[in-house]
């Protein structure tokens, strides 16, 4: 039965004891506990077991261990486990934050990642932290830290390190540079199946004292156990074997002596099993079946009675019943045994086939079984150590599910199931290593001879019956007795057909395309190389470099020869006439020719077939040495068939390519052939799968690296299509080691964009790992390229041979199984493609280029539809005709998804979308120039595509400090793009941020640029983006003609660009038009021409799109067509499956997007109560609903303070006044549960990313502003909503009567208490959105000195909520509605009538106001209190009169709501009443306090001074 894992007894008694503690929480002691001794620590790191997935792997995953040595829990928040590789001397990376506590005399366990994400070793049990994308450490050497802190620790020196308080324990392993006193010992491999175990807790600071290596792996966490409680364990005795056995996963009686009965079915007295299997007699055959729960046959392993049994016997055993390597065993001594005479039914085999899952093979256990239907060899990796072959049933192998089917989709997972359901081993009835010494290495292999190779996709036919046991987590086959040569004839359980092919298949066409991985095929031996160490044979002779040194192939001259030979053999037997290779040397690592490795294999070729081959060059662009592998591509051809057409290029995409070697590119054509029969061949040798490029790209399902291999296909296909643009062909060819299966991200993207996987119709596989085919060998075309492809073959030469007969093996064995033909050459098979190919010339071409402007971050559900709606336009062109360009403002002013990763995800997105050129625009300079130079362009490193600047120049001069121009390559068309950006960037960002940069006319630019790239024959076209436009669009009702008309910086760019400009492109201003504008001669006159000048909008809604016919000769446009075309409506999913590149930018969108809700998580402030927009009550009773656009709120109030507050300072226009339209505000501040204002929350009040602008309005404007808020049309014409209430900051005050006629409602208006001056200017701060008219407040366009500051409305909004910390509600309305009834003048005594309403807020939490208390202050600014106005509903009836002793003039009623605050003020004219009013002298307070007599006095005299003012 299948072993289950159990922690060791001191791990099952500290659970034990924590079941049975009382059930109250102890409470964790913190990291920083005094208690606790400077870098010294309770919970150290216990266990760690670094190989999960590998070959014989305990557990899938990689996973460590801590204990808690003390009496009390620990809490394990802010701390983290760190790895740092072994010759690091940087921070640590990985790293993994810990959460929760460890129980005191506990465990926690971290599950990392694995080597194997196909692995089918067991599962970890449940883990305490999940950590497969940050803990992936060497299994042999590095370093692991348990730290303190959340973060990096640095600096972490090398050498011993102990006492370091930020370090809670350190384990250095294997050879590492950093460690507590000596590393400890670690695995010598990822095959050696241990864990570094401390040893009985002891912490003495020395990793070589504490640690030691065990077989016994037993992670546990802090549930205290590895596995369940289970039932008490049944009593021991005589039992049958099926009792034994049980109906569980492990026997019921582990670690019980029991008896039993059973016939002996097969004998291993020698190979190493030192045992047998017996089987309860009578059982077998047919019986039982489907029904059958437990198995009646078990090994039983006895070294001293293995030899003295033979099958058939009929024996009685006492032994201890144990599980081992995953099978039940019962261990039987000498005394154990009995053999019984009396007479036992026979044993039958049991008819056996696959598929049967887990459950079915357990209960056959054991037993001797006769296996049925068609069986096919799956592996014969281990043969030659093991002597072990992998079968599948059925007739074809087993496959690598995603070379069948994508990653965790529905066919996926049936391919997993169904590898799982027909796979299982052939043994040999032995444990023998083959290759562990010289004396196993002298016995012969079982089953694999020199006429028998055994060969992967072999059938294989039973012919005798087998033992289904289990060992090395894994099901197997056993001959009936240890297989050797000498008893092969009557033991070996299976024969195998042959299918060795003569040569590839005829795949036709006049000129054969194959790809072929070499082996590491280097001329450069080991012997010349100072340091190598080797592999050696049975005999201790060198063959192969193993390590020391940077040669990868053979140890000297003779293992070379036999290399060579293999590979001349196959590549000659190929029948290619172009070959593509990898894994050849690049000699200039050895300081030889690039070439010599090279040259060398041709040499090798044209000895067996003179003169016929020849190889391509090294191009002019090799990278430098720092930035090549020891190994490269190449390409070889014969002459007489194909010719190269010009120099090979070499793909320098040192981001993409930095951990794989970069492709190479060359043009071909069949000899004597014209331009329209050549392709491009570009070889590859992408990423392998055996390690992370980066920490995060760890296994996932498709191999380490699946990142960087997808990130170099999209990195290709750029390559591809300048190449197509450049050399004018649309033929291409991509070949070579992908390092990815047919349907793994990096070939999606490629069939993805169009081209075609060859070999995939083959029905064959080019590869072999883990006992399933796959391709990792791909040959993919182009469209074009495809017409011309007659046949593909997958020449299985290679992967599905044995290893053993590779020249690496060589003597390995006391068989010699090397010959030197094409038989394991290598380990991948060649592919090879016939063509036939035929020429078209075209007489023009139509060139789209696809244009965006102002962009602005917006990474959201959206930006998956932009990125489509470009895809589908240029899935729409020919492949190489299209190019993405921008007229800036790509980033800036962005959603929060952008701007709080400062707009990484934005640049990524464009980046995935191939964007080739870009203007820089005004936002660009958000960040300052310095900003934009070493972060967002980075010399290329960062934004891929070429940001252009013709007219930002270097301060005081004319040199320019960005590239004028980029020329593209478009189906054999040289296209320059010049970029420029409006004037009046200086005033549109922080002037700091561009000292150094002056910004020059932009027409100007344009026209020099465009003359040199005339002058120099640099580009057949020339195409602008100018981020400046204009000022209206079509959608406004805007035509060309009146946008020329009103003159400025539009009106030049069309009347005065040069006529060279073919197409321009335009930003800046946000709107949308596609017009045909007239070309003008350098003197302004018409040329007759016209040519397209496009904006698209803003926002990705929408995408340009310019298409020009070219003559091909003339290098003229003959025709254009121009349009905007709306982001299309199809779903997400449907794009991503079509387009690789959208499915990079959804992946792109997500992380993003994921990341920012994290952020959002984060405290920004704090409210003391609800703060929200106007609530409309449910007619229905219901809860009321939020956002009433046409009442005052405490949330559009306090908005407005913010913008008055964030924009006072006189370099951000010294706003006065803020202004906030009721539709901006999007969510509220809620004060449940505790106050706490999140980023995400206060973004959601303001989500549309509106900057913040300053204008100026006199107070009659401002008057007109609020008088706006009865909206109208531009046509007169009333919106759907009528009314909308402005928020105004707390220093204004109106009063407004609704009934007057439109125009004159607003009936008195106060700014910082005073009436406000018509004629007076007043700075409003306010929302671009508003100040540019938008809701019909159409008057802010009519405001002087308008700023745009460049702050972003969500930015300033967060900064003000933290340094206002926490912000309260203000119930105070800041307009009232006020029917004023007073006649136009009254004298004192007379009365002044009002009708008030509309004094009670609809905000949450508004308290409900019950009275005002009213005072008049005279035009000389004497108060007098008049009492109180009571409040019903929000609405007042005022009736008060005018104090006698008021002074004649203008004086003011001011009304004050008792429970809200809010005032209201009505100016009252004062006639003169006649005589004097009374001199009423006020009296005067009596200087001492203890003075009772004078207070007495004083508070009389006070009541008659307050008699004589009332008159």
């Amino acid at each position: 039965m299948q072993h289950q894992y159990w922690k060791s007894a001191a791990g099952t008694v500290v659970s034990v004891g924590l079941l049975a503690a009382p059930l109250t929480a102890a409470p964790a002691f913190a990291a920083d506990d005094p208690a606790v001794p400077t870098g010294t620590s309770p919970v150290v790191i216990n266990e760690a077991y670094l190989s999960g997935g590998s070959t014989g792997a305990a557990f899938k995953n990689k996973f460590v261990e801590l204990y808690n040595s003390s009496d009390t829990p620990v809490s394990l928040a802010g701390w983290s486990l760190q790895y740092r590789s072994a010759t690091a001397t940087t921070a640590p990376t990985g790293i993994t934050p810990l959460t929760g506590s460890i129980p005191a005399k506990g465990y926690y366990l971290v599950q990392g990642a694995t080597n194997n994400g196909s692995s089918t070793a067991p599962a970890l049990p449940a883990a305490d932290v999940q950590a497969t994308g940050t803990l992936n450490p060497s299994g042999t050497t590095g370093t692991l830290v348990l730290a303190k802190q959340s973060t990096a620790v640095s600096p972490l020196p090398s050498g011993s390190v102990t006492g370091n308080a930020a370090i809670a324990d350190l384990l250095g392993y294997g050879t590492s540079n950093t460690f507590e006193t000596a590393v400890a010992q670690a695995p010598i491999n990822n095959s050696d199946v241990k864990s570094i175990n401390r040893t009985n807790g002891v912490d003495s600071d020395s990793n070589a004292a504490d640690f030691s290596l065990s077989t016994t792996i037993t992670p546990t966490g802090s549930n205290g156990g590895s596995t369940p409680p289970t039932d008490p364990e049944p009593e021991p005795g005589v039992k049958t074997i099926a009792e034994i056995q049980g109906s569980g996963t492990a026997s019921p009686f582990v670690g019980s002596t029991v008896t039993t009965r059973g016939k002996v079915t097969a004998v291993y007295a020698t190979g190493g099993f030192n045992g047998y299997y017996v089987q309860t007699p009578g059982t077998g055959g047919d019986s039982g079946g489907a029904a059958r729960t437990a198995s009646d046959a078990v090994f039983v392993y006895s070294p001293t009675t293995a030899g003295t049994v033979q099958s058939g016997d009929y024996v009685e055993l006492t032994g201890v019943v144990s599980e081992f390597a995953n099978q039940t065993q019962l261990t039987v001594e000498a005394a154990g045994l009995k053999k019984l005479t009396e007479a036992a039914p026979e044993v039958k085999s049991t008819p056996f086939a696959l598929p049967a899952n887990d459950a079915a093979r357990e209960s056959l256990e054991g037993m001797l079984l006769s296996p049925q239907g068609d069986f096919t060899v799956t592996d014969n990796y281990s043969l030659n150590q093991y002597g072990e072959i992998g079968l599948a049933a059925g007739t074809s192998p087993l496959v690598q599910p995603t070379a069948v089917a994508t990653y965790g989709s529905p066919e996926y997972a049936a391919v997993v199931a169904d590898n799982t359901l027909r796979g299982i081993k052939l043994d040999d009835g032995a444990s023998t290593n083959f290759l562990k010494d010289a004396t196993t290495k002298a016995q012969q292999l079982p089953y694999l001879t020199t006429s028998d190779p055994v060969r992967v996709g072999s059938p294989a036919k039973f012919r005798t019956d087998v033992i289904l046991g289990y060992g090395n987590n894994s099901w197997k086959f056993q001959p009936l007795a240890a297989l050797n040569p000498a008893n092969a004839e009557s033991v070996q359980p299976a024969s195998f057909t042959a299918t060795r092919p003569e040569g590839p298949a005829d795949v036709g066409g006049n000129l054969k395309l194959a790809s072929f991985n070499v082996l590491n095929y280097f001329p450069t031996t080991g012997d010349q190389l100072a340091g190598c160490v080797f592999y050696t044979d049975r005999e201790g002779n060198p063959i192969t470099v193993k390590e020391g040194c940077n040669a990868r192939g053979a140890a000297n001259a003779e293992n070379f020869e036999r290399q060579q030979a293999k590979i001349v053999a196959a590549i000659t037997k190929s029948g290619a006439d172009v070959v593509s290779l990898e894994e050849i040397e690049n000699s200039a690592q050895f300081g030889k020719n690039r070439d010599d490795a090279l040259s060398k294999l041709v040499d090798a070729l044209n000895v067996k077939t003179p003169g016929v081959w020849d190889y391509v060059r090294t191009p002019a662009n090799a990278p430098p040495l720092s930035d090549e592998d020891m190994i490269r591509t190449a390409f070889i051809f014969k002459k007489a068939v194909a010719e190269p057409v010009g120099e090979s290029i070499i793909h320098n995409d040192t981001v993409a390519f930095a951990s794989a070697r970069k492709p190479l590119a060359q043009v071909f054509k069949p000899v004597g052939g014209d331009d329209g029969k050549k392709f491009i061949a570009i070889v590859n040798h992408f990423k392998s799968k055996g390690s992370a490029a980066t920490p995060e790209d760890t296994d996932k399902g498709q191999g380490a690296s699946n990142i960087a291999r997808t990130k170099q296909a999209e990195s290709l296909l750029a390559f591809s299509q300048d190449l197509q643009a450049s050399k004018g062909t649309d033929k291409v060819f991509l070949i070579g080691d992908f390092n990815a299966y047919s349907k793994e991200d990096p070939i999606n993207v490629l069939t993805g964009a169009g081209y075609t996987d060859l070999e995939v119709g083959t029905g064959k596989h080019s590869y072999l790992f883990g006992g399933m085919v796959g391709s990792l060998d791909h040959i993919l075309a182009s469209p074009a390229a495809h017409k011309v492809v007659t046949g593909t073959d997958i020449w299985n030469i290679n992967s599905v041979e044995s290893v053993a007969l590779e020249y690496s093996r060589y003597n390995n064995n006391v068989t010699n199984y090397y010959a030197g033909d094409e038989f394991r050459a290598s380990d991948h098979d060649p592919v090879v493609v016939g063509l036939n190919l035929t020429a078209e010339a075209p007489s023009s071409v139509d060139l789209q280029f696809l244009g965006i402007n102002d962009f602005h971050g917006r990474i959201d559900s959206n930006t998956v539809l932009f990125a489509g709606t470009v895809e589908k336009l240029r899935a729409a062109a020919a492949p190489g005709a299209t190019a993405f360009i921008s007229a800036g403002d790509n980033i800036g002013a962005s959603l929060f998804a952008s701007s709080v990763a400062k707009d990484q995800p934005t640049i990524d997105v464009l980046n995935a979308l191939e964007l080739q050129a870009s203007a820089v625009g005004n936002h660009e300079f958000d960040g300052g120039w310095q900003d934009l130079r070493d972060r967002v362009v980075a010399d290329g490193t960062n934004a891929k595509f070429a940001y252009l600047g013709a007219n930002v120049y270097q301060k005081g001069t004319t040199t320019p400090v960005l590239p004028e121009y980029k020329v593209l390559d478009m189906n054999g068309m040289r296209v320059a793009i010049i970029g420029t950006v409006t004037q009046e960037v200086p005033s549109l960002v922080t002037p700091a941020g561009i000292a150094d940069l002056e910004f020059g006319d932009p027409v100007e630019a344009i026209n020099r640029v465009a003359a040199k790239i005339k002058a120099e024959n640099l580009a057949d076209l020339i195409i602008v983006e100018n981020h400046d436009g204009a000022a209206s669009g079509t959608p406004e009702g805007a035509t060309l003609e009146q946008e020329v008309a009103a003159g400025g910086p539009f009106a030049k760019l069309v009347n005065q660009t040069t006529p060279d400009v073919a197409a321009i492109f335009t930003g800046h201003t946000h709107k949308e038009y596609a017009w045909d504008a007239p070309v003008l001669d350098g003197n302004g006159q018409p040329t007759g021409k016209t040519r397209p000048i496009v904006q698209t909008g803003n926002y990705g809604e929408n995408v340009g799109s310019v298409t020009l016919t070219v003559d091909t000769v003339t290098k003229s446009v003959t025709a254009y067509k121009a349009a905007i075309v709306d982001r299309t409506t199809e779903t997400s999913e449907s794009l991503v499956a079509a387009y690789p590149r959208v499915a990079a930018v959804k992946t792109i969108v997500d992380k993003a997007l994921a990341q920012a809700a994290e952020i959002g998580n984060q405290p920004v402030g704090a409210v003391t109560a609800d703060i929200t927009t106007a609530f409309t009550p449910d007619p229905a009773g219901g809860a009321p609903k939020r956002d009433d656009r046409a009442s005052e709120s405490t949330l559009g109030n306090l908005v407005a303070d913010s913008l008055v507050d964030t924009l006072k300072a006189p370099e951000l226009g010294a706003a006065e006044i803020g202004v906030v339209n009721p539709g901006g505000l999007r969510n509220e501040l809620y004060y449940a549960p505790d106050g706490t204002i999140t980023y995400a929350e206060a973004n959601a009040v303001l989500p549309f990313v509106n900057n913040l602008w300053t204008t100026s309005l006199t107070g009659a404007q401002f008057k007109t502003l609020l008088e706006q808020q009865w909206q109208t049309n531009a046509d007169g014409t009333i919106p759907s909503r009528p009314y909308q209430q402005l928020g105004v900051s707390k220093n204004v005050n109106y009063t407004y009567d609704a009934a007057r006629p439109a125009g004159d409602r607003i009936t008195g208006i106060w700014v910082n208490g005073a009436v406000i001056d018509p004629a007076k200017q007043y700075r409003i701060g306010t929302f671009s959105f508003l100040a540019t008219g938008g809701d019909n407040f159409r008057v802010f366009k009519e405001g002087a000195n308008t700023k745009d500051t460049g702050l972003v409305d969500r930015d300033a909004w967060i900064k003000y909520l933290r340094e206002h910390n926490p912000v309260s509600p203000d119930f105070a309305r800041r307009s009232v509605a006020v029917a004023n009834s007073t006649a136009a003048e009254v004298k004192a005594g007379e009365s002044i009538t009002l009708a008030v309403s509309k004094l009670n807020l609809t905000s949450i939490g508004s308290p409900a106001n019950a009275s005002l208390n009213a005072v008049f202050v005279d035009g000389q600014g004497a108060a007098v209190a008049l009492g109180s106005v009571p409040v019903t509903a929000g609405a007042a009836t005022v009736n008060l009169k005018v104090p006698a002793a008021a002074a004649a003039g203008t004086g003011t009623l001011v009304l004050t709501a008792v429970e809200s605050g809010t005032v209201v003020k009505t100016l009252v004219k004062v006639a003169t009443s006649g005589p004097n009013p009374p001199q009423c002298t006020p009296p005067v307070k009596p200087s001492k306090w203890y003075d009772i007599v004078g207070w007495l006095r004083y508070a009389f005299a006070w009541l008659e001074y307050q008699k004589c003012l009332r008159g």
